[in-house]
């Protein structure tokens, strides 16, 4: 495996996109740590490297950084806290009860090993009760928006969702965004909530190529837009993004979206008149849903089939 200096991988990316440090670090760490970066002469934060590498649309697979005690741990409970989450919203109850309470309990816990000047950790678990709040239905979704706002500010102060691409993200920063664009779609704002995906699947495409570990959020990214075109019933151009969604699933090996991209692609098809296509595609997506214990999701694509082509699923 070839062997790559950190810190002149970084300067050089950097350099080859014409940013500055300050560009690259705003919100994650002071342009003084990036300066010792690249120099060699400090060793960050295991979730630091991660996002600036994010930022930069860089593969971090060939990359390996010590982590502390600490920095399993923060990230040990970032994956419950991620895993509980999915289960709240996929769940009955009263699975869904206990998920809740879980992810409730650990995001507590981060909360009390993180440390004061962890800008990243600290937006991972505002945007992770924002979504828990939202699930819940403690706030309305305008509530949510203001929330978001301020959490994707922590670390892009001056984010303007009229100009996203004028900005570099991680991940996490495109999973916000991706929310508040739900968001938007949930008070009915649905022009808004697509000229914000539209934005988002072009960032993603033009500059996340390279982060094969996960589809460069593609996939995410592509289930929300295809799903809002379908509401707007844009079919044919919400059919296009469903299957590019669905191709970079299979290609990356991240499943978690495919079946509801599937289910998109089901009643895109239904809606242009192929109802043999549509009905072959709701089989598929509901064999995937419960392989994956989609248990609500099954409920949804039960009654989507039934009220548009007569399926009846056990």
């Amino acid at each position: 495996m070839e062997m790559i200096f950190l810190g002149d991988y970084i300067r050089q990316r950097r350099k080859d996109l014409g940013l500055t440090q300050r560009q690259l670090c705003e919100g994650i760490c002071e342009p003084m740590t990036i300066s010792r970066i690249e120099r060699g002469e400090q060793t960050p934060r295991h979730n630091t490297v991660i996002a600036l590498l994010e930022r930069l649309g860089a593969p971090y697979d060939r990359y390996f950084t010590l982590l502390s005690k600490d920095e399993l741990k923060l990230a040990a409970l970032q994956r419950e806290i991620t895993s509980a989450s999915i289960q709240f919203q996929q769940e009955r109850e009263p699975e869904r009860s206990q998920a809740h309470t879980y992810a409730l309990e650990k995001l507590a816990e981060l909360e009390r090993v993180r440390e004061p000047d962890d800008n990243i950790t600290l937006q991972y678990i505002q945007s992770a009760r924002a979504s828990l709040r939202t699930l819940e239905g403690s706030i309305s979704p305008e509530e949510e928006i203001a929330a978001l706002l301020e959490v994707i500010r922590i670390t892009v102060p001056k984010f303007d969702l009229e100009r996203i691409e004028r900005k570099l993200y991680t991940l996490e920063e495109i999973r916000i965004i991706n929310q508040i664009a739900a968001a938007y779609s949930n008070c009915g704002d649905h022009k808004k909530a697509a000229d914000i995906f539209s934005q988002l699947h072009i960032y993603v495409k033009n500059h996340n190529q390279e982060l094969t570990h996960s589809g460069g959020g593609l996939p995410l990214v592509a289930f929300n837009y295809a799903r809002e075109l379908d509401i707007r019933k844009h079919y044919e151009d919400a059919l296009n993004i469903a299957a590019e969604g669905r191709a970079a699933c299979v290609r990356y090996g991240h499943y978690q979206f495919l079946p509801g991209l599937i289910h998109i692609m089901a009643e895109c098809h239904h809606f242009l008149g192929n109802d043999k296509e549509s009905a072959f595609l709701y089989h598929r997506a509901y064999h995937l849903y419960q392989e994956l214990q989609h248990e609500r999701n099954c409920d949804i694509l039960r009654e989507d089939a039934k009220k548009q082509l007569n399926i009846d699923f056990p």
